[in-house]
């Protein structure tokens, strides 16, 4: 019995090493040489941060967060021109006393994706941040050329290029940090299966993730999957839903454990699902804001100015942010809540302020700039505290957004 189980397990060892081997050689577009210099860089380099606990990470070359921009300054981005007296409208991102956070709303064609780019591109100038954008729409901004090279970014496209970040890492540091990730990843994973998982089932997952989150390193989804049919399998278990779901995003590899947190976010990302299932988008986007959730809970707050102004270390962008705001998920809730003084700045572009009225959380309440362009739909409540009364957006021109200045609402004519 023990011969058969080592047989069985030695098997899926070399199915999985020759589906790896696979990938490569379509990467390398069947090509030998290319073939060969893709083992090289991937598979024959060691990992550069094994064996290292996560508590020394910072004192490793090569794996320090180097996304600490400059000096802390007062960080001021260009908006346009108010309307009514076309003067100059500009706002202090990391201003003393307010969020840095944004929330751009607006119907397709209104001009808040161009706004939240410029945006973006002047806070990368001014304060020296990388910037890890989403795009959850028809993956347009991964050919905004002159963006990609304003902010310094590399692109992916999911499914087709996995997202090369190490989600997991640090799970085996301690019993707690294997807890910490385990129950990440089962929220992440719960939220995106087609039918809702019993207690039942999320012990079981539980049970069956903790000795890999404990003593690996480097984890795979692959890893995740065969370690939860492995599981099923050993106790006589039914293919269920949790099953049936992880075969579902095993079927393209949407992220592989190369580069440490520490390295990834300390360089500018545009990422882009216009290719990927929902399930395989949901599950790799939630992963990574629990990744940048749990780094950021580690990292030291970000310095100070004589005045107060907060260095920024890394923007966050989510475009056509709709069904993620929809998801209630945590790992979003806790970056636009709780790290600001990590230096963190979110910018979420969304079609209309109704998006906000399905989250959990009032995600309108931490955010320090609204920029409301044309849309049909009413001011949510907190809008309507933030402009003093009920605004309609409707009316607006194309390119002209409402804001708030001094508590003020002002109606801007964007770049």
């Amino acid at each position: 019995m023990q011969s058969d189980a080592l047989q069985d397990l030695v098997k899926r060892h070399w199915n999985r090493g020759i589906k790896l081997l696979f990938e490569d050689w379509e990467e390398a577009g069947e090509d030998y040489h290319k073939f060969v210099d893709v083992l090289v860089r991937r598979r024959a380099s060691p990992p550069e941060t094994e064996g290292v606990n996560s508590a020394v990470i910072a004192d490793i070359p090569g794996t320090q967060w180097e996304g600490s921009g400059r000096d802390p300054v007062p960080v001021i981005v260009d908006l346009g021109h108010t309307v009514d007296a076309d003067e100059p409208f500009q706002w202090t991102v990391n201003g003393v006393g307010y969020s840095p956070h944004v929330a751009i709303m607006g119907q397709a064609g209104s001009g808040k994706t161009r706004t939240m780019l410029k945006m973006i591109a002047q806070v990368c100038k001014h304060s020296g941040a990388p910037v890890i954008l989403l795009d959850l729409g028809k993956g347009d901004l991964a050919n905004r050329h002159d963006f990609i090279k304003a902010i310094g970014a590399r692109v992916v496209h999911v499914p087709e290029e996995p997202i090369p970040l190490d989600m997991f890492f640090g799970s085996n540091d301690s019993n707690l940090a294997a807890s910490d990730t385990i129950m990440g990843f089962r929220d992440s994973f719960t939220k995106v299966m087609q039918s809702k998982a019993g207690a039942v089932q999320i012990e079981e997952m539980k049970n069956a993730l903790r000795p890999l989150f404990s003593m690996r390193k480097q984890i795979s989804l692959e890893d995740v999957g065969q370690t939860l049919r492995n599981f099923y399998q050993d106790r006589g278990l039914k293919t269920d839903s949790v099953i049936s779901t992880i075969s579902d995003l095993t079927e393209r590899t949407i992220f592989r454990p190369e580069i440490p947190p520490a390295r990834f976010f300390a360089q500018s990302w545009i990422i882009t699902f216009a290719g990927a299932h929902d399930t395989q988008k949901n599950l790799a986007v939630y992963m990574l804001l629990d990744t940048l959730n749990t780094f950021l809970k580690r990292a030291a707050e970000a310095p100070q100015d004589a005045e107060g102004h907060r260095a920024i270390r890394t923007v966050l962008a989510v475009d056509e942010a709709r069904h993620l705001l929809a998801s209630r998920h945590k790992a979003l809730s806790d970056n636009i809540r709780l790290h600001r003084s990590k230096g963190l700045m979110v910018a979420l572009a969304s079609q209309s302020p109704d998006d906000y009225d399905g989250a959990g959380d009032d995600y309108l309440e931490n955010i320090g700039l609204p920029i409301c362009f044309k849309t049909n739909a009413t001011s949510t409540q907190v809008l309507q505290n933030m402009f003093r009364g009920k605004v309609s957006f409707a009316a607006l021109s194309t390119g002209e957004f409402m804001t708030v200045d001094d508590s003020k609402p002002i109606k801007v004519k964007a770049f």
